[in-house]
């Protein structure tokens, strides 16, 4: 892929197309140094593209969840998943209240999990999909994929930090 060769890069390409849990991978790689922290959970709309991937209507009430994913209490990973409401139902309704909890730990133990395959997209600085938040100086790599538990779609998007670059 362009732009990811050699040392570090090779490495991220490797997260990048990890097919397995990445909250998972990230506990082992920070040896049980791992947490969550929940910047914002709310009710909106998807993006035009995050509909289009999920199947729904572009005014279909979606619950959007944005936290940081965080190694030895560095920040490593942006996530932004989108569950609509449709989805929430039944017994996905309890993903309605993870709070500091990892959405990868719940879903990698259902048994009805697929997932479509993965997106991957390069951030440069000054990126509309990026939250304030972050002004990186330098190109972020990320990831997408749509996840169905007993065919419910939940889109998940992770963009790696430069401390989790860092680390590898």
């Amino acid at each position: 892929m362009y732009g990811l060769k050699g040392g570090r890069h090779t490495a991220l390409l490797d997260w990048l197309q990890h097919p397995g849990s990445l909250t998972a991978r990230l506990k082992a790689h920070s040896h049980g140094a791992f947490s969550v922290q929940l910047l914002t959970q709310h009710w909106g709309r998807a993006e035009p593209m995050e509909a289009v991937a999920l199947g729904i209507a572009p005014h279909a009430p979606v619950l959007i969840r944005e936290v940081i994913l965080k190694g030895h209490n560095q920040p490593w990973v942006w996530a932004r998943s989108l569950l609509p409401e449709s989805s929430l139902r039944g017994s996905l309704r309890r993903l309605r209240t993870l709070d500091n909890r990892p959405l990868g730990g719940w879903l990698f133990k259902q048994p009805s999990l697929q997932r479509d395959p993965l997106e991957i997209s390069c951030y440069g600085t000054g990126d509309t999909r990026l939250p304030g938040i972050f002004t990186p100086n330098q190109p972020l790599w990320g990831r997408r994929s749509v996840f169905y538990v007993h065919d419910k779609p939940i889109l998940v998007g992770e963009v790696f930090l430069p401390a989790f670059v860092e680390s590898l």
